[in-house]
């Protein structure tokens, strides 16, 4: 099977030329960073509009119009920056990584993103702020630390949406020894052992 392409991408997308250019000086910035930093695995690069960029997009029909939405360890900006560059939702970037940071804060300068904020912090020490409608991560950590972090933001109204990948049904196992939850488990678009998790009504046991 061949890999998905940048007009594969768009043609699934069917995102404005405008949008587009700004995806594509994203991956320039990303190629000219990856040369200093390990952003992402230098294999991903032969499939990056399917494996990074096709499945950050897939999560945007989740969120709706004009949301905030805090973003757990973003790394290299997946799914963050293109859900940011493809939405007028606002992204809260949390990264601890100095130079992953330095890197964002040059896409957001570069190609003139003003619906996100980053944060170069733990999660766990971030400042806590009350007013999410979602939280999202990406290939971060486990489950259940991931509803442990998300808990210091956690609200009723707020859905946590998190993609993961073959190991989620012992993810899902081990987090329900820890907490009660209600989830819904869609299919991902990219990946066919992967999963995009909705997760509410967290509780601690």
């Amino acid at each position: 099977m061949g890999y998905l392409t940048y007009n594969d991408f768009k043609i699934k997308t069917n995102v404005n030329e405008e949008t587009l250019e700004k995806l594509k000086t994203y991956l320039k910035l990303i190629k000219i960073w990856q040369k200093k930093f390990n952003l992402i695995s230098q294999n991903s690069f032969d499939n990056i509009w399917e494996r990074h960029f096709l499945d950050s997009y897939q999560i945007l029909k989740l969120f709706g119009n004009k949301k905030k939405i805090l973003d757990i360890g973003s790394g290299a900006g997946f799914p963050a920056i293109v859900c940011a560059i493809c939405s007028n939702n606002f992204f809260y970037l949390v990264e601890s990584n100095k130079k992953k940071c330095a890197f964002l804060n040059e896409v957001k300068k570069v190609i003139n993103i003003k619906n996100i904020s980053i944060a170069n912090s733990r999660v766990e020490t971030l400042k806590v702020i009350n007013n999410f409608d979602y939280i999202s991560a990406r290939a971060v950590t486990s489950l259940d630390k991931l509803i442990k972090y998300s808990l210091r933001f956690y609200k009723n109204d707020i859905t946590c949406v998190f993609l993961k990948g073959k190991t989620v049904s012992k993810e899902i196992e081990v987090a329900r020894k820890k907490y009660v939850f209600y989830i819904k488990l869609l299919k991902s678009t990219t990946n066919c052992d992967g999963k995009i998790l909705l997760i509410k009504n967290i509780k601690k046991k």
